[in-house]
């Protein structure tokens, strides 16, 4: 197994495992709610979705909200997570930034990555991302939520997928500390 961990002073450690499924979050700075308009979440959608696909990474469920955004993808190779989040959060930044023509404005203050370490983890985590504009007061059901990958799940032959997943790996407190 491939493995190597990188530190900063002012960021959280990152753990780069080649072959690993990760979760990701990354925050807006003081949790400001800069991304408002369909402008500015197609922004965002978009970079990642190209993103995704440059670095031929695996992509299992992604959401997107007003100060925060959390995925599950598995990267070709553990030590490339940290140029996809580089040139995510640095792309969207420049663009949202020139956008409300606030050009030089900190966007995004960094990312947390977890290791998923086994099916449950993962699937709660599914759910967990799906649930997530709920949880914050967005919407009432997942699937109202434009900016998700929850509509790839939500067609005729994944609906009873969809509950029984649901159903086995329930979310319930598993990030209580997410105040966004």
């Amino acid at each position: 197994m491939n493995m190597k961990w990188s530190t900063s002073p002012h960021r959280p450690p990152h753990l780069y495992v080649d072959n690993a499924w990760y979760f990701i979050t990354a925050s807006i700075v003081d949790k400001q709610r800069i991304i408002s308009s369909d402008a500015h979440f197609t922004i965002w959608v978009k970079a990642f979705k190209e993103l995704i696909a440059e670095f031929d990474a695996n992509l299992a469920a992604w959401v997107i909200l007003a100060n925060h955004y959390h995925f599950l993808f598995l990267p070709r190779h553990g030590i490339e997570l940290g140029k996809f989040m580089k040139r995510l959060n640095g792309r969207t930044a420049k663009e949202l930034n020139a956008l409300d023509h606030a050009l030089g404005r900190t966007v995004w203050y960094s990312y947390w990555d977890t290791c998923i370490r086994g099916e449950r983890d993962f699937w709660t985590r599914f759910n967990y991302i799906h649930i997530n504009p709920v949880k914050h007061g967005y919407v009432e059901h997942p699937e109202d939520w434009k900016y998700s990958s929850i509509h790839q799940y939500t067609g005729e032959d994944n609906k009873l997928w969809l509950a029984d997943c649901v159903r086995e790996f329930p979310v319930l407190n598993l990030f209580e500390d997410d105040a966004f």
